[in-house]
């Protein structure tokens, strides 16, 4: 479930989402999951954050879907860095989609990685840890 739905600015980006395919179909996916995720409005294209604290801790997972090509989608995995003034970012891989093959099954597990703070044990298959693309901010 998307926690910031709710939110004006979480409302826009859903509606600028939902006129691409493939990202409206993980928005949708988003807010149907049992796990709590959170929009991240102000980020450019589609941005999702694990919420649940893992260990005790604050879950910094962030997952940004973005194109890399004609109906071809990046979902990049990351973690933000936790110096303040920093624009760093630890990258845990990317799965590369095309556009009307997104798996249901396959998004539910990126959304249990994020949940889990990037568990080991739920590694997404498929994911890249090199990729000749730049992420977008």
């Amino acid at each position: 479930m998307l926690t910031n739905t709710e939110d004006p600015h979480s409302k826009i980006k859903l509606d600028e989402a939902a006129s691409v395919p493939l990202l409206k179909a993980v928005a949708e996916a988003a807010m149907g999951s049992g796990l709590a995720l959170r929009l991240v409005a102000e980020a450019s294209h589609l941005e999702l954050a694990g919420v649940s604290p893992v260990g005790g801790l604050p879950n910094r997972t962030l997952m940004k879907i973005f194109p890399i090509g004609p109906r071809r989608f990046a979902a990049f995995f990351y973690k933000r860095s936790q110096i303040p003034f920093s624009r760093d970012r630890f990258a845990y891989g990317a799965v590369i989609v095309e556009e009307g093959k997104l798996d249901p099954v396959t998004v539910e597990g990126w959304f249990a990685w994020l949940a889990t703070g990037f568990d080991p044990d739920r590694t997404p298959p498929n994911l890249k840890r090199a990729f000749a693309f730049t992420v977008p901010e």
